[in-house]
């Protein structure tokens, strides 16, 4: 683990390591796909490091992940619980989506204070320069979203995860201004939920031990069960 570490931490991370990894069994494994991931396991954390790319912007977004965890902030898994609770709900989010989601809420959370440890921007996530939504995704979607009154369930999915991969996006240089306007045309109603929980979100502190997101999640999932309401999703 120590050959990692000599690279991967720096005068920008090395605080945040050390005090992670007081409190938590950390171990650093090599990843077998190009990219950092970190994997929780009971009490054990498992970051398994790209060898090509001994990143400390990409080490340190992986600790953020487990500092928002460790503070609480387990959105992924209250969402999910809520989620399972309901049938319906559990059909239509595929585990894809529910990964996706949860990781662009904490993404929102973290990037202040990856910026704040003096990284840039551009650093938090790989696929920076990328879009991440295109005009062939949103006619792909919308080919497919609805015919004889009845939903496909991942032209839906798609749906929900794009709106969420634009609204995480950090590249401010992306604009998505016409495809929120295509996805609202669409679907008037699942947009403006959508919305509704982004922006409730986006007001959640996780440093007010007197704010929590329980009635964040629960609007969401009431208005969910709504607009499924008389809805066949196939």
């Amino acid at each position: 683990m120590s050959e990692y570490l000599n690279s991967l931490l720096d005068e920008r991370n090395s605080e945040l390591w050390n005090n992670l990894n007081t409190t938590h069994n950390i171990t650093l494994e090599p990843s077998f796909e190009p990219n950092f991931i970190t994997n929780f396991k009971d009490d054990n954390i498992t970051i398994y490091v790209y060898e090509d790319n001994l990143s400390p912007a990409d080490f340190t977004h992986e600790l953020l992940h487990i500092r928002l965890k460790s503070n609480g902030l387990d959105i992924g898994r209250d969402l999910n619980k809520k989620i399972e609770e309901n049938e319906k709900l559990y059909y239509l989010f595929s585990t894809a989506l529910k990964d996706h989601i949860s990781n662009c809420l904490e993404h929102i959370k973290m990037l202040p204070i990856f910026i704040d440890l003096g990284f840039k921007n551009s650093q938090f996530l790989s696929d920076y320069k990328s879009k991440k939504m295109s005009s062939g995704q949103m006619q792909e979607i919308a080919l497919r979203y609805r015919e004889n009154g009845i939903y496909d369930r991942e032209a839906v999915d798609s749906f929900i995860g794009l709106f969420f991969a634009m609204k995480a996006d950090n590249n401010r240089m992306n604009k998505y201004d016409i495809l929120y306007k295509k996805l609202s045309k669409l679907d008037k109603k699942l947009y403006k939920l959508l919305v509704d929980f982004w922006e409730d979100w986006l007001t959640f502190d996780y440093n007010d031990k007197n704010d929590n997101y329980d009635d964040i999640i629960n609007y969401f999932i009431e208005d969910l069960n709504d607009w499924h309401e008389n809805k066949t999703v196939i």
